[in-house]
């Protein structure tokens, strides 16, 4: 998957290419959030704006009640859809960052398909239902067929009441497009999932926007004078100060009582993931009835327990991750990071190279930017164990290294951001070079050489 990106805030020209791994390194303020933020908020809204132009076949549809779409004589439109549907996000990139329309004026989002296959060897079935729980449309595609069956499901009645139990055709289009885009590349694209390097702060402070909403709720209920544009524009300012990121970000943690009820699809295959991220922990969370989140861990022997407001730092930082990794992973989904490193010591940064490499080869993709020499050198490591040299063996069990660790430096991308772009890195059989990174390590242990090479011991 490979996108172009042009005059993204301070990135006049980027084109970059998703491995199973992907890296952003780079000075502060050179877009590497930014990068970051405009894939994910493609991957997710690109199936709501694809339109294969079907509206012949919602005719047929309303008319007969039932219409057949062979998926193979709709690759080529779908290759323009999603054309179409990078122009019109293009144009709405304001909105996933909640900045003014003439921020991104002259910003341009591209994607190129490369390599695309379809694949039609999953079935599918959706139902779509009224608000009164009447299904009205049914959706069947058989496994390894490309033939998918669609029925509109109307109540026998006459004049008016048929009328009425009839969804507006602009509903059925819409719900079409998305469910033929899903099938065309659901699993090409994947499923994004975004953390941010707002984490600690949406975790702590997320009952606090909650409050806000609900005072201007209590508000228009005390004030019947209030005119009714003076309670849009206050509801309308509480909600979209933040970038689509951290909304997303807001509201998973706001669910994070009902999504705590599922096991995500990647521990009923891998459990043993789990293992290495409660080493980096060194507790557990509980999520109380009201939503307030605590955290228990064995200290000298004993039991204790402390709201998440009172934790620390890291236990803090690491609240999505835990429940994104417990309750929703799946293979094929895109995991996306903003400096996962943050607060967490340098022992667990590593840790933290070994936790990846286990989830990309469990099948999900990552895409982070780091700042974090220790992540890339644990990384460094990992690649090397994946060559033969003479006491490898001997050396893995002295560090601690398994066959899980093992990275193939094939399988990662790793780009600097800098002058206005991405650069890729040089990544040999030794590992990632990041220039920035070791150039500072040199200047730091030059200037120390020198200071203390006539120091008086």
């Amino acid at each position: 998957m490979r996108f172009k990106l042009e005059n993204l805030g301070c990135l006049k020209d980027v084109d970059i290419e998703l491995g199973k791994l992907t890296i952003i390194c780079g000075k502060n303020n050179t877009g590497k959030t930014y990068i970051n933020y405009a894939v994910y908020g493609f991957l997710s809204t690109w199936y709501s704006n694809i339109n294969f132009n079907l509206d012949h076949k919602i005719e047929t549809l309303f008319q007969e009640g039932i219409v057949t779409i062979d998926l193979s004589s709709l690759e080529e439109s779908f290759i323009q859809a999603v054309n179409e549907s990078a122009d019109n996000y293009s144009k709405s990139l304001y909105k996933i960052f909640s900045v003014s329309q003439d921020f991104f004026e002259i910003a341009k989002f591209n994607i190129i398909l490369n390599p695309y296959q379809p694949n039609y060897s999953k079935p599918i079935s959706s139902d779509l239902s009224s608000s009164k729980q009447k299904q009205f449309l049914k959706i069947i595609k058989p496994e390894n067929s490309s033939i998918l069956e669609i029925s509109l499901l109307i109540e026998d009645s006459l004049g008016e009441d048929k009328k009425k139990s009839t969804p507006p055709p602009v509903i059925i289009k819409d719900v079409i497009n998305r469910i033929l885009a899903k099938a065309f590349a659901g699993d090409y694209f994947g499923e994004p999932f975004i953390i941010t390097s707002e984490r600690t702060g949406v975790s702590l402070f997320y009952k606090d926007l909650d409050s806000s909403n609900n005072s201007i709720l209590e508000l228009l209920r005390k004030k019947s004078q209030l005119e009714p544009l003076d309670f849009i524009n206050l509801l309308i300012d509480s909600v979209s100060r933040y970038s689509k990121p951290i909304k997303d970000e807001i509201d998973f943690v706001r669910n994070l009582d009902n999504i705590q009820k599922n096991k995500s699809p990647l521990l009923e295959t891998h459990p043993e993931i789990l293992n290495i991220f409660k080493e980096i922990l060194g507790g557990e969370y509980e999520v109380q009835d009201e939503g307030s989140i605590l955290f228990s861990f064995d200290q000298d022997g004993s039991s204790n327990q402390v709201p998440l407001h009172a934790s620390s730092s890291s236990v803090k930082s690491l609240v999505d991750l835990n429940f994104y990794i417990k309750h929703l992973a799946k293979p094929g989904d895109l995991l996306i990071i903003d400096e996962p490193e943050l607060n967490l010591h340098p022992a667990n940064q590593r840790k933290l190279a070994k936790l990846f490499t286990r989830l990309m080869k469990a099948g999900v993709k990552l895409l982070m930017t780091t700042h974090s020499d220790y992540l890339i050198k644990e990384f460094n490591n990992l690649i090397l164990l994946n060559y033969s040299f003479q006491g490898k063996e001997k050396l893995m069990e002295k560090y601690n290294y398994t066959e899980d660790d093992i990275l193939d430096k094939n399988d990662i991308k790793v780009y600097i951001s800098d002058q206005n772009t991405l650069t890729p890195a040089t990544i040999t059989d030794l590992g990632i070079e990041v220039g920035s990174f070791d150039h500072e390590i040199i200047e730091m242990n030059n200037f120390f050489n020198e200071a203390t090479v006539n120091y008086d011991y």
